[in-house]
């Protein structure tokens, strides 16, 4: 059992006695015969620095790390009582670095769970499972996380392999490891680590991939196949004729555009994925797929199905209208895109009305139109003699 004293607890001013007991027993002490306690037994002989004396070597081992340890924990109680500022801020940093990442994940992808689509969502859910498959049951702590803990996630992600041996595309790969570092970087404005840890996070590079759209014709040709869901072939064309994404269309409400068949009509929304307010406007043909007008807070496509649903209908109808090309929702933004820049209009405005941040976002599309440009050199061919 060891003792420090005084100890000062929080919001007192009286100094109290701490007690410890280190579970360690000691048999052979040397008797002060000098001394007695107060119940009238003699006291242990203690050394000039105050260390119980013994005759078995493993008892003096026993006493002499008592002390020490007893001097350890007397200094930070002195500390905790000379600099309380000091001693409150580590007992602070403390408490963060035991914060539990998966359960701070847990609680951010709640948080913005109402901002981003449902395959947003389910995203980050797969990449919840993927720590938990790294940590194999133990918990994360945002203490445990260094810069070796960081180079060991990242390889996890490249070599992890499924059930058939495979492992992760480099796309998949990028994919978690950008929310990854999204997370320590709101974990950082959140004040729970001390400096920014994606800083440390190596990138892995994904691979380049051909953005799946539609030409002029074959978007035709789809618009003028039947397809069994009404509200899914209108808004397809429809996202084909304004870029939007599948998620900004299906909150879309009367409300938010305005015009007529008098009145150029416009969007006016916040889009969902980048905050952005934008000012959309678009042909009387996509309005003219809205259909009738409603109450302003109806919804333009009503029970539109989400992402992780809507595709398996998509496939059906391309396959119908017989187009060999692998279609997702989200293709026909693709389509808008590449349709655009293909007509001559100048990138930066369809950055613009695809509500880019970033015109680099854009280029991505550009170099699809750059390809056709290299294939339409071959179109010409000539024998020309020597």
């Amino acid at each position: 059992m060891i003792e420090a004293y005084p100890v000062f607890a929080e919001n007192s001013n009286e100094p109290k006695r701490e007690f410890l007991n280190l579970g360690r027993k000691i048999s052979t002490p040397i008797w002060d015969k000098t001394q007695k306690t107060r119940g009238g037994k003699f006291q242990p002989k203690r050394n000039a620095e105050g260390i119980i004396q013994c005759r078995s070597e493993s008892d003096k081992d026993a006493c002499l790390l008592a002390h020490q340890y007893c001097k350890k924990q007397q200094a930070e109680f002195d500390n905790q009582a000379l600099y309380p500022e000091l001693y409150r801020q580590k007992k602070e940093a403390d408490k963060k670095a035991d914060t539990d990442f998966i359960d701070y994940l847990q609680k951010l992808i709640k948080r913005r769970s109402v901002d981003v689509g449902e395959g947003v969502h389910i995203q980050w859910q797969a990449m919840v499972e993927r720590l938990k498959d790294f940590a194999d049951g133990q918990p994360i702590r945002f203490g445990d996380i260094n810069t070796e803990w960081l180079e060991r996630y990242r390889n996890y992600l490249i070599t992890r392999k499924d059930k058939k041996g495979k492992t992760l595309s480099p796309n998949t790969q990028k994919l978690y490891l950008t929310q990854f570092k999204t997370v320590l970087i709101q974990a950082y404005k959140d004040r729970i680590t001390p400096t920014d840890l994606s800083k440390e996070v190596r990138p892995i590079k994904g691979e380049e991939t051909q953005r799946g759209h539609l030409t002029l014709a074959e978007l035709q040709k789809l618009a003028d196949t039947p397809c069994k869901n009404d509200v899914i072939s209108r808004a397809a064309v429809f996202s084909a004729l304004t870029g939007l994404r599948h998620s900004d269309i299906k909150k879309l409400t009367w409300g938010e555009i305005t015009g007529d068949k008098t009145k150029e009509p416009r969007i006016e929304f916040r889009q969902k994925k980048t905050k952005g307010v934008s000012y959309l406007p678009i042909s009387k043909q996509a309005l003219k797929l809205c259909g009738k007008r409603q109450n302003s807070d109806t919804h333009v496509f009503p029970k539109l199905l989400p992402t992780v649903h809507i595709n398996v209908p998509i496939k059906a109808w391309v396959k119908e209208a017989k187009i060999p090309k692998h279609i997702t929702f989200h293709c026909f933004r693709h389509t808008y895109a590449t349709l655009q820049l293909s007509s001559g209009t100048d990138i930066y405005v369809v950055s613009k009305l695809l509500g880019h941040k970033n015109i680099v976002t854009t280029q991505r599309y550009a170099k699809v139109i750059d390809s056709r440009k290299q294939e339409a050199t071959k179109a010409i061919k000539l024998n020309l003699k020597k």
